[in-house]
Parts: C-alpha cells; structure tokens; sequence
C-alpha cells in the first residue's frame, strides 16, 4: 500500500474535470431530439449514443475520483494506526524473546526455534531507527550477515505484491522482467501503466497489421474518408471559437477576462481531442444552439461520432489507470462501478484482517510470559511454519508446470 501523502491515483494530481468537462445541463443541450413526429436517423442515434457514453464515462471518472477523496484519508490513517500496533507489539515481542533466551529452561531445539523467530520478527524495510538503540542492538545479534543477493528482498516483496494486485485487476499476465530493478512505488505504478498501454498498443498494431495485408473494402474506404472528414469537423470548429474568442479583439476588460478563460479551455479541448467540451463552448459563445445540432446532415454527424468514438477510447483507458491506481492503493481490487457501501465493506474488512494480525500478537504476547505457554506457542509456530513451507512447495510446482 503506497503513502496517503503522495499524489492522487489519477496520477497529475488533477481530477478528471480537468481533464474532461463533466456532465452538466450544457452537455445535455448537445443531444439530438426528434422535431415532431420524425424518428432519428440512424447517424443521429449513433451520435447520442455515444455522446451518452462519453458523459457517462466522465461522471465515473468524477465520482471515482470523490469517492476515493471520501474514503482514502480515513482508511489509511487507520491501517497506519494498526501497524505502528503491530510494529510495537512486534519488538515487544523482540524484546522479551531476547531476555528470555539469556535464562534457563530452555532445550537447545527451543533455543534454536526461538532464535529463528527472533530473526523473523526484525525489522525488514530501510535501516533501523538510530532514536531506538535497543532495537538496533537486536539486530545486530540476530541479523544474519547480509548476502548481495538478498539486499533488495523487501524491495522485491513489496514489487511482486504490487504485480499481484495490478495482474488480478487486469486479467493478464504481465512482463515481470521489465520491472525489476524499480523499487519506487510511484515508480511501478507509472511503469504498471505504461505496460498497460504498450500491450494495448501492441494489440492494435497486430489488427493493423492484419487489415493492411488486404485491400481496403468499400467501407474501409468510407471510414478513411470519414476520418478525414472528423479531423477537419474538429479543426473548423475550433477555428471557429477561436475567431470569436481571441481575447486581443475584445476591448472590454470583463468580456476579455471571460473570453480568454473560454480560448484556454478551448485550446487545451482541441489539443486533447476533446469535441464535447468544443461543442459545449460553441453553446456559451451562442456560436450555434441545439437546432443546429439537430439539423446537421447524417455525413457530419458520422464525422462527429468518430470523434466521440475516440473519447471514449481514451476515456475508457484513464478509467482503466484509475482503477488501477486505486487498487494498488488501496490494496483491494476497485472497479468505477462500485457502490460506495460496497467499497466501505472491502476496505473495513481489510482494516478488520490486519486488526485481528495485531489482537494475536498482543494475545501472544501475554501467553508468552508464562513459561509452559511459552513452549506451546514455539510448538505452534513451528507448525504454523511447516505448514507455510509446504504451501510455498506447492505453489512453486504448480507455478514450474507441475501439472
């Protein structure tokens, strides 16, 4: 789980109405309505179709981002307050094991027992606290000396859970290779990321491929030329709000502030492709109203809706990141259509597992005192550890094609 004092999972710190313009009664004037008794035509039902779409991925993207506003603080400081609960009750634990291996009492199999659990409860992450000499004076006898190769053992612990959750999130197999060597959290998400888009990238590259080795059909060739025809569409109505809202031209100190707040939102919607947010300029510069909209021809809608097809491309695929970004967060799989109690319940659960980790080694801690209990307990956790062992045994076969 990465540090509530990084950067949202949105990745820029920005939210997504930054990036694209959320649903408002505005976008709600762009839709095509029937005049009369007339049915839509096909075009004009695909063009609200996926003007549809585009605003219901926006509002995901908008309501993931608060709901993650609303429920990461509190879930958080509280898995920070449990493991500094276990991080106490486990050098507690350090602390008395020690003393008590200087007494009498023990055989030589519980000394050994006791001395590996002494190793297995030492600090694993970073150097130790210089402010806690005891601490550090404990691992200077238990600390086996360290070998090269096991240097970076946490870092690769906290990497291959991180890998973990990002496969199960995805449903694929990822390159494990291509992430060895980064140890940063933020930096594995961005890498994480990046491989996302490169086997995206990679899968369209294939179709490509597959499609060039035929001749283009008659409806390729119409899709090329509508393609064309969505780049000028875009262009021109850029052009358009352009010429009517260069801020140069406006003398009047207020219209001049509103007209160059309207050119930026402008320019960065034409860098990123954006057409609703265009369209939605060209409603408040009253460049055109709905009428025009719905008068369009069914040739310039089909442009338009190739627009709208690629924002929810790419609106599908920072989705995709945001969910992704939260999962491994949050440490639990999180998917934009989640309900808010449901989301609740996962995150408590998680809270309610690694609070019952802390209420045993607290119970621990008391039996332990007891020196019949004592013995028990490092009977216990000897078979607690075969069992582990022979759980890893198998899991290696079946990960080496055992079956």
């Amino acid at each position: 789980m990465m540090d509530s004092s990084q950067a949202d999972f949105f990745g820029d710190g920005q939210s997504p109405s930054t990036h694209h313009s959320p649903s408002t009664p505005e976008a709600s004037r762009l839709k095509v309505l029937p005049r009369g008794r007339e049915k839509l035509s096909p075009a004009q039902q695909r063009f609200n179709k996926l003007l549809a779409r585009v605003e219901n991925l926006g509002r995901q993207l908008q309501d993931l981002q608060q709901l993650a506003d609303k429920l990461r603080p509190p879930h958080l400081a509280r898995m920070a307050e449990l493991k500094r609960k276990m991080d106490e009750a486990r050098r507690e634990m350090l602390v008395f094991l020690h003393q008590r291996l200087q007494r009498k009492g023990l055989t030589a199999a519980q000394q050994k027992a006791m001395r590996e659990i002494l190793q297995s409860l030492l600090p694993s992450s970073g150097p130790v606290d210089e402010s806690d000499p005891e601490l550090a004076e404990l691992c200077s006898i238990y600390a086996p000396p360290p070998l090269e190769d096991d240097l970076g053992d946490q870092a690769n612990m906290v990497r291959e859970q991180m890998l973990d959750m990002a496969q199960s999130v995805l449903g694929k197999n990822l390159d494990r290779e291509a992430f060895k060597g980064i140890d940063s959290p933020e930096e594995l998400m961005e890498a994480l990321i990046q491989q996302v888009h490169t086997f995206q990238e990679a899968e369209d590259a294939r179709q490509a491929a597959r499609r060039s080795r035929r001749p283009p059909s008659a409806r390729q060739l119409k899709a090329q030329e509508q393609a064309q025809d969505a780049k000028a569409a875009l262009r021109s109505i850029y052009r358009q709000l352009a010429s009517a809202l260069h801020p140069d031209r406006e003398p009047d100190p207020v219209e001049r502030e509103r007209k160059s707040a309207l050119m930026s939102q402008a320019n960065a919607a034409y860098e990123r492709g954006d057409l609703t947010a265009l369209l939605q300029l060209q409603l408040q510069a009253e460049q055109v109203d709905e009428a025009h909209i719905a008068q369009m021809a069914d040739d310039k809608l089909a442009a338009l809706s190739l627009l709208l097809k690629d924002q929810v491309k790419t609106l599908e695929g920072e989705l995709g990141d945001a969910e992704m970004r939260l999962s491994v967060e949050l440490g639990i799989p999180v998917g934009a259509r989640m309900k808010e109690a449901l989301l609740t319940r996962l995150l408590q659960e998680e809270q309610e597992e690694l609070a019952d980790v802390v209420s045993q080694m607290q119970d621990d801690l008391v039996r332990v005192r007891d020196d019949a209990q004592l013995k028990l307990w490092l009977r216990e956790q000897a078979a607690l550890a075969r069992e582990q062992e022979r759980e890893e045994a198998f899991l290696a076969r079946l990960g080496g094609g055992f079956f």
